[in-house]
């Protein structure tokens, strides 16, 4: 597939905090496709099923992360003395994370084709989960939480891909911008793209996520090294299936398009 990239700007801004959540910078805030004001060129527009897709993980990872916080509040209780700011990981706390969706499709009707396997001209969707600790930590370094460190830094949030078949780089895409102050917890970011025509063979494509901050007082980095696999694995020779929707771990996010 020949190489492509397109750049995306984004606005980050942050969603209102859950109802009944405390106030304050440390709180966890949303911003989704539509909050963060993504700009796309317009091939590469959001469907309105991956939005409400975007939704659902929202949910899940929004009630993940105040149980986080009901634990770190917890643990602050008992925390004292002073600290120095801390690094972008320091000991448990994490203040810079990301994760990934394998690509999805749109599908409706019966076979119900697996969304890792992609025909070419179809359309599919990654998406970009980034993580901006919301949480206090004296013990580990910090006293100021990572959504406050972070506030008004510039972010890169970058999907690169390879074409492990031809050896081939792209199709890539990069998001811009500048964070609000307080820095989102959670910022939902979709890249969608068209399947190109690989040939007679089938081409194999790696799919990595990366987020940069791109300020040299605060240089942080991470990388999606978990993903998200919405496919169902059927069982084989004995194995039992897996269910859809498993969070996977330092196993490369790779797909297949054929031409149908």
């Amino acid at each position: 597939m020949a190489v492509t990239e397109q750049e995306l700007t984004l606005k980050a801004a942050p969603a209102e905090a859950p109802a009944g959540a405390p106030a304050g910078p440390s709180r966890l805030t949303v911003a989704t496709a539509e909050s963060l004001g993504l700009k796309m060129d317009p091939q590469l527009e959001v469907p309105e099923w991956a939005r409400t897709q975007t939704k659902g993980y929202e949910k899940r990872l929004v009630a993940r992360v105040e149980e986080y916080l009901a634990k770190m509040d917890a643990k602050l209780d008992q925390d004292d003395g002073v600290a120095e700011l801390g690094e972008v990981t320091s000991g448990p706390y994490v203040g810079l994370d990301v994760l990934s969706s394998s690509p999805r499709q749109q599908i409706t009707l019966p076979p119900y084709s697996p969304s890792r396997i992609i025909a070419a001209g179809e359309s599919a969707v990654i998406t970009a989960v980034v993580f901006i600790n919301p949480a206090v930590d004296v013990a580990n370094g910090f006293a100021i939480p990572a959504t406050v460190q972070l506030a008004n830094r510039p972010i890169r949030v970058r999907l690169e891909q390879i074409d492990l078949t031809n050896l081939t780089n792209g199709p890539d895409f990069t998001a811009t911008g500048i964070l609000p102050s307080p820095a989102p917890t959670l910022i939902f970011v979709n890249f969608p793209f068209t399947a190109a025509d690989p040939g007679v063979n089938p081409a194999l494509f790696e799919a990595n996520v990366t987020v940069d901050i791109g300020d040299p007082v605060q240089p942080w980095a991470a990388m999606a090294t978990r993903h998200l696999s919405r496919d169902a694995d059927p069982g084989f020779l004995g194995l039992p299936p897996e269910p859809p929707n498993q969070l996977l771990n330092n196993i490369p996010n790779r797909y297949l398009v054929y031409r149908r």
